[in-house]
């Protein structure tokens, strides 16, 4: 199989920050964007996705990591990692030595496999072995499907907290102290969690003293290749945050 994919697949690439609790960028997440004049200003890239055949969705994978090899000495000189969404099917086309040699040389690259695969809830061999390949993480965790029955099959470090998890709990009388303790956990037994949904700073303030690795959410904005490049997201946790990425402001996809 070859990164080259035959034509363009019309998505845009965005990322979106992760922030440790000094401020510090660790993380992006490369986010697909549906180009507005294919697919006009009103698709859904979520329901674009649910329809996409396998074909479709792989060669976006492979788009995505090229766009990111493109980049990766920046990425690596400045200590932050890439994350890419997977599912279960193109879990499996990531079995391949050419991509797998691609992924490795860029020193930066990891990938997000939702709570409701399949793959994790069943000991399936092909994805244990991709597992020791590639540096899976899982996300959306507290979704509501696989749970912590997931953390018995694959072996996780990184864990992304459903952003709904967040907002329940944020609205419940004892849900910070519910927070707390879920967090404290994975603390415990070495999980390193991000904390998804931080849209506010009261959102911010609420997580304050509790014990996650980093937080992601639109509080702070994605930006384009180009931009994160240029200037790189910088916050404070006091209050005065900088939100330097442009949302609008989006590269195209991969030449």
């Amino acid at each position: 199989m070859s990164l080259i994919t035959t034509k363009p697949t019309g998505m845009r690439y965005v990322f979106q920050p992760m922030f440790d609790r000094e401020g510090k960028l660790i993380a992006v997440e490369c986010l697909s964007r549906l180009d507005p004049l294919k697919h006009g200003h009103s698709a859904n890239v979520e329901q674009f996705f649910s329809k996409a055949p396998l074909t479709l969705r792989t060669d976006i994978l492979l788009e995505q990591i090229a766009l990111v090899a493109q980049y990766q000495s920046w990425f690596r000189d400045n200590n932050v990692m890439v994350t890419l969404n997977i599912d279960e099917q193109t879990l499996m086309a990531l079995d391949d030595e050419l991509i797998s040699e691609c992924v490795n040389a860029t020193g930066c690259l990891h990938f997000e496999i939702n709570e409701f695969s399949r793959t994790l809830t069943c000991h399936n061999p092909t994805s244990l072995a991709l597992s020791e390949k590639y540096s899976l993480w899982l996300d959306d965790f507290g979704s509501g499907y696989a749970g912590f029955s997931a953390l018995s099959v694959q072996p996780f470090r990184y864990i992304k907290t459903d952003k709904c998890l967040l907002w329940s709990l944020f609205e419940k009388n004892n849900g910070q102290e519910l927070m707390s303790s879920l967090l404290s956990y994975f603390n415990a037994n070495h999980y390193l969690v991000i904390v998804e949904g931080v849209e506010t700073l009261e959102h911010r303030r609420w997580l304050d003293d509790m014990s996650w690795f980093a937080l992601q959410g639109m509080l702070w904005q994605e930006c384009s290749i180009k931009t994160l490049m240029a200037r790189a997201p910088v916050y404070s946790f006091h209050g005065d945050g900088k939100q330097v990425c442009n949302a609008q402001e989006i590269t195209g996809f991969l030449q």
